[in-house]
C-alpha cells in the first residue's frame, strides 16, 4: 500500500493565487516524493500525494458548532458525531504526512485554514508536517505562526525548512514559470518530510 501525503490547501479563494500554486506544485511533489535518487521514478509509486480542494469533501467543514464534545476528547476518528468531521478525521488519520500550503492574510494564516485544524486534535499529534506559504513578501510570519500551532499545540514533528513564494506584481496564471525558482527549496523540504515520514513509521 502506498503511503498517504496530503497537500493542504489553506484558501478557498477561487479563482486565486493557492488554487494556481497547488496546481503546479501537486505533480513537483509527486515526483520528489517518489524520486529513487537517479533521476527516475519508480514503475508504481510508493507515496500517494493527495490535493485536499478545501471546496470538496471531506472538506469544507464550517464553523463548529456541536458543543458537545471538544476535539480533545475524541481519541477515535469513528466517534466524532459530525458525519463530515468523521469523514475528515478518518482522511486525516490514513496519512503519513501532511504539506501546508498557506497564504498569508494579514500578517497571519486564514480562518478556513485554522478552522480545518481545530475540528480535529489527536489526529493530527505527531504527523509529519511541511510549510509552504506564499504572498508578497513570502508569507514569513504566516509561518512562523503555524509552525507555533502546528508544533506547540497539535505536536506535529514540522520540518525546520519553510518555502516562502513572493508573489510577483506580474503573474502568468496559466504557466507559472516564476514558481520554478521555488523548486530546490522544496525538493529541501520534501527531502526532510521524507525522513520524518520515515523516522516515525
Amino acid at each position: 500500500m502506498a503511503t498517504k501525503v496530503a497537500l493542504l490547501l489553506g484558501s478557498l479563494r477561487r479563482p486565486g493565487n493557492g488554487i494556481r500554486i497547488a496546481t503546479w506544485l501537486t505533480p513537483v511533489l509527486r515526483q520528489a516524493f517518489n524520486d529513487t535518487g537517479n533521476g527516475a521514478a519508480p514503475h508504481q509509486p510508493n507515496v500517494d500525494v493527495v490535493f485536499m480542494d478545501s471546496t470538496n469533501p471531506p472538506l469544507p467543514l464550517g464553523p463548529i458548532v456541536d458543543g458537545s464534545h471538544v476535539p480533545s476528547d475524541i481519541r477515535d476518528p469513528s466517534q466524532h458525531p459530525n458525519p463530515a468531521v468523521r469523514e475528515f478525521a478518518t482522511f486525516v488519520s490514513s496519512c503519513s504526512g501532511f504539506v501546508v500550503l498557506s497564504p498569508e492574510y494579514n500578517g497571519t494564516y486564514s480562518g478556513e485554514l485554522k478552522n480545518t485544524f481545530d475540528h480535529l486534535y489527536w489526529e493530527w499529534r505527531k504527523k509529519p508536517v511541511s510549510i509552504i506559504t506564499y504572498g508578497g513578501g513570502g508569507g514569513g510570519r504566516c509561518a512562523t505562526q503555524l509552525r507555533t500551532l502546528l508544533a506547540d499545540r497539535f505536536k506535529m514533528r514540522v520540518a525546520e525548512k519553510n518555502v516562502e513564494i513572493k508573489l510577483p506584481r506580474s503573474r502568468d496564471g496559466h504557466t507559472p514559470d516564476w514558481l520554478e525558482e521555488y523548486r530546490p527549496e522544496i525538493l529541501q523540504t520534501v527531502e526532510e518530510l521524507k525522513q520524518l515520514i520515515e523516522d516515525k513509521s
